[in-house]
Order: C-alpha cells, then structure tokens, then sequence
C-alpha cells in the first residue's frame, strides 16, 4: 500500500513534464514572426512636397527661351533697329523702292522684315517706309495716310487710334485697324512719325499688336534725313 503511495507523486511528476513539453512544441510550431524594415527619412526632405522627376522635367521644357535680336542698318535712310534674330529681312533698292500701300506718289518702301512661317503657313510682316519731306503737320499727314488706307482697303474699319507715341524720340500717331467691314477682316496697324527735317515714316505691322511689334518699333532710331530722299 506504502508503495502506491509513492508512485503517485512520481506519476504526476511525470504527467505534469509531459504536459509542459507537449505545450512549448504547440506554441514554437504555430507562430509566426514577421520582420518590419524600419525607413529612416533623409534629414530636410519632406516626402510629400517634393516634386517627382516628371514633374521637374514638364517645369522645365515650359520655360520659355529669350528671344534673340539682331541689328538692323541701312545707310541711305540713316535708320536702325532690332529685330528677331528668326526673322527674315527683305531690302528694297533705293532707286527702284516700292510701296505697299499707297499713300502718295512719292512713298517709298525702305525695308521689311518677315517672321517664320506657322503651320497655317502664315506669318507676321513689319515693313518700313519713308515719303517725301512734308510742309503737312503730324495731324494732318495722319489724316492723309488714314484717307488712303481707306481707299486701298473698302470697309475698313477703325479699331483705335492713338495720338501719344514716340519713335525715336519724335511724336508719332498710331492707328489700328481691320482691312474690311467684318469682324474677321485681317487686321493691322499703322504708325506715323514725322522726323524733325519734316520726313514721315510710315510703320506698318499686319496683325495685333504683340511683344514682338512693341519690341521692334521702341528700337527704331532715325537720324537726320536728307531732303533727297529716293522716289520710286
């Protein structure tokens, strides 16, 4: 009976060892450990902000190159200027010059300069031409140039005129216009200076005003002209 005794404790000794082990080898075969890579952010970069290489490449192509600009001499009528370096430059002989329009008998078309051609095969002319010495004042030559724009061009219509520029430093008028009595007409303008030995000249640009006209009528510079000045 003393030896059951015994074997009891020894029983549930073993039992107890048993239970243990079959508990650690469910708890190792049942868990998984999965391992988190820690990022470390680079010090003064904020993810969110910063611009993708797409973007910093798009920003750069939109940004648009400086136009270049070439001068401009012609010695028979003392006269320069800038114009852009893309532009074609078309001189007239002096002897045998012509004018585009006709404001008298005795104008003369000097020079003319040509942009590059669009894919509508269009391009944008800024001509300059110079006429007789004159006893008319400023206004009334601009009249008279107005006069014969409207008998060159039937219906066209004034958009505005303006009475306060300079051209080299002399006092000039402006006119803007469309070549027909529709609003689709073709535009363009026409300015006016007279120098200060009474020689007009006649600027004109066949279509709105845009950077490039304001760019190329601020350079012209005229010295004194000649009372001699060439008829066609």
């Amino acid at each position: 009976m003393k030896s059951h005794i015994h074997i009891l404790p020894i029983l549930f000794l073993v039992l107890l060892c048993v239970i243990m082990i079959s508990g650690c080898s469910s708890n190792t075969s049942s868990s998984t450990v999965t391992i988190v890579p820690t990022i470390t952010p680079q010090t003064g970069a904020n993810p969110a902000s910063a611009p993708s290489t797409v973007n910093q490449m798009s920003n750069a192509a939109a940004t648009p190159t400086e136009t270049q600009y070439l001068t401009y001499t012609n010695p028979t009528y003392p006269l320069t200027m800038t114009y852009p370096a893309d532009w074609q430059v078309q001189e007239v002989d002096p002897v045998n010059c012509w004018a585009l329009r006709d404001y008298g008998s005795t104008t003369c078309n000097v020079v003319n300069f040509f942009s590059p051609t669009t894919e509508f095969g269009t391009y944008h002319t800024f001509s300059i031409d110079v006429d007789s010495p004159t006893t008319l004042t400023i206004e009334d030559y601009f009249n008279k140039d107005s006069g014969a724009l409207e008998t060159f061009y039937p219906g066209l219509q004034v958009v505005k005129t303006f009475f306060q520029q300079k051209v080299s430093n002399n006092k000039a008028y402006e006119l803007f216009f469309r070549k027909g009595d529709e609003n689709n007409a073709p535009p363009a303008i026409e300015v006016v200076t007279i120098t200060e030995n009474n020689v007009p000249y006649i600027i004109s640009y066949n279509a709105l005003e845009d950077q490039e006209f304001d760019n190329m009528l601020k350079s012209i510079q005229i010295a004194t002209v000649s009372s001699s000045t060439k008829q066609r």
